[in-house]
């Protein structure tokens, strides 16, 4: 499988520490994808200058590689669509040897965001594109 990063821009970076590993001694899945909405709330306000957004779902989650322990992890983003009051982010996770310079795919998913208001409810704000 190829990972493509085309049109993808690097949005932080992970060590992936003792604390991080499931009983088979690679990253535990929950935490790659705390990582990742996290790391993808922070990049999508930042891009589309409004930061009263709140995780409406997950989708299309695909792990691919497991990540283990000391192992460099690099997230990347991309914003796929905007509509009024919802941002689809796509995101993905590789690990990084920085001798070698080799990243690995480790997990790709759809993150899509709501703009919300004082009182948590949706507000139309973006224009659709």
């Amino acid at each position: 499988m190829q990972f493509d990063l085309t049109d993808f821009s690097l949005i932080s970076q992970h060590l992936v520490m003792t604390e991080n590993l499931n009983p088979n001694h690679t990253i535990f899945g929950g935490q790659l994808l705390a990582w990742l909405d996290k790391d993808l709330y922070i990049y999508t306000s930042t891009e589309v200058k409004y930061k009263s957004l709140v995780t409406f779902s997950i989708n299309e989650v695909r792990f691919t590689n497991p990540a283990k322990l000391g192992e460099i992890l690099q997230m990347y983003g991309k914003i796929h669509e905007i509509k009024r009051s919802s941002i689809i982010t796509m995101g993905k996770a590789a690990t990084f040897d920085p001798e070698t310079k080799v990243k690995k795919g480790i997990v790709e998913c759809e993150i899509t965001f709501v703009a919300v208001d004082s009182n948590g409810r949706p507000k139309r704000i973006f224009e659709a594109k």
